[in-house]
């Protein structure tokens, strides 16, 4: 009898030699299930070979690592270059080194640039998985297409202003995709109205908006289509997105990239060659679709018909509690007693986009934040962390932390061998230091 290699799909028994009796393997690495994981990439596998380039013209198929952050587990569709990753029935799964940042990412390690999964990211519905596949893919592949830019921090998406009229402008371009004909054009008018206010208001909006349009905009735009979402489907998820969403400051082109994508879609004409690092996807759209904005003394008038007076009222009593949180922060973070770490060095850092908050001109407080240094690794999980790169320090609070000043209020430390936590100069604050 000929022995055979397991298919993907079928990865839970080895033969110990032909004909003898089989030896059950163990069927997880870490908390991912292999079976689980071997048929989500043969899926992948399948949508990418289907699209074969012809969406950006490029492939999406790739190395990709399932990551159980707990653990740091990965499992792989192939092999890395550097033999980390051991054969595990008919896959490829090893832990991960302290150094590299886990993260839904696109990350160079061993020898290759991988797509990264948080195995728990991964939904039950496979519409859903295979978009997020999709999504992380695409930044594996966007510095072959030039559609990398580097994004600035939209301070002014935190700002009760800022945010009610990009609210207004995806209300708008929602209503866009969901009709046609001339109610899609008045629609997209209002839409443009809507866009210019905002940046009327905000001088730099437009270069501060446009790279994170194209590079998490359009990432999110690829995984809907490629996952085969539909104009309503695409309304329906965004609007699911829109009401979990917190902070815009780094999350709002996940809303507004997959919006104009499909817009961009329904013109009929070709329009992903036109596309560059500096493009304004609203401005595309109304070239292609022949639109132009009203004038901006009609936008307040115009925004009744999207709930604006409604919206207006909640980003009010936002905007006071924003007050509010900063005074808080401003006392923990600043005021009060802290642990710094320095910024310098660090190697790589993951953070929820939806949990980014501008505190002032250089400063930002993440409330969900992970950080690789050369001093260890710091995680901050429902806290707050004090980022000020122009000084290339952080800072948590130090109110009701451990004595040893290695666990604090949302926020643990790990500090590597050779580093210590030593008196900082103001009384009170602490720093992370290579000992003598």
């Amino acid at each position: 009898m000929m022995c055979r290699a397991a298919a993907m799909g079928c990865l839970l028994l080895t033969i110990a030699a032909c004909g003898g009796e089989p030896q059950t393997q163990p069927q997880t690495a870490g908390n991912i299930d292999l079976t689980s994981a071997a048929q989500y990439f043969e899926e992948f596998e399948t949508l990418c070979n289907g699209d074969d380039g012809k969406l950006w013209g490029v492939s999406f198929c790739g190395p990709i690592l399932l990551v159980d952050p707990s653990t740091r587990t990965a499992v792989a569709n192939r092999a890395d270059a550097g033999g980390v990753l051991a054969p595990r029935l008919g896959l490829f799964a090893g832990e991960l080194p302290a150094e590299v940042g886990i993260a839904n990412t696109a990350t160079e390690w061993s020898g290759g640039r991988w797509t990264m999964i948080m195995w728990w990211s991964l939904s039950d519905d496979p519409k859903r998985r295979l978009r997020l596949m999709a999504h992380e893919a695409f930044h594996r592949i966007q510095p072959e297409l030039n559609l990398a830019p580097f994004g600035e921090i939209n301070a002014h998406l935190d700002t009760a202003d800022g945010r009610f009229w990009i609210q207004m402008e995806w209300n708008a371009l929602q209503k866009a995709l969901s009709v046609e004909g001339v109610a899609r054009r008045e629609a997209l008018i209002d839409a443009m109205t809507f866009r210019a206010s905002r940046r009327a208001l905000f001088p730099n909006a437009a270069e501060r908006e446009t790279p994170l349009e194209i590079f998490e905009g359009l990432a999110e735009y690829s995984g809907m289509r490629l996952a085969g979402y539909s104009d309503a489907g695409v309304v329906e998820a965004v609007t699911a997105k829109r009401e979990g969403e917190t902070g815009l400051v780094r999350s709002f082109a996940y809303v507004s990239g997959p919006l104009y994508g499909f817009l961009l879609d329904g013109s009929g004409v070709s329009w992903r060659d036109r596309i560059g690092p500096d493009t304004d996807l609203g401005a595309l759209v109304a070239e292609l679709l022949d639109v132009s904005a009203a004038s901006t003394d009609e936008a307040s008038m115009r925004a009744e018909a999207y709930g604006g007076q409604a919206l207006l009222s909640a980003e009010s009593e936002r905007e006071r509690k924003r007050k509010q949180q900063l005074a808080a922060w401003r006392t923990s973070l600043i005021d009060g007693p802290v642990l710094i770490v320095d910024l310098t060095a660090v190697s790589s850092g993951t953070f929820d986009p939806g949990r980014v908050f501008p505190f002032d001109e250089t400063r930002t407080v993440y409330t969900t934040r992970g950080l690789i240094g050369d001093w260890g690794v710091l995680t901050v999980s429902d806290g707050a962390i004090l980022e000020d790169d122009t000084g290339g320090r952080a800072y948590v609070s130090l109110n009701g932390a451990a004595p040893d000043m290695l666990e604090g209020q949302g926020w643990i430390l790990e500090l590597n061998d050779g580093w210590t936590i030593v008196a900082a100069e103001r009384p009170g604050d602490f720093f992370v230091r290579r000992g003598d």
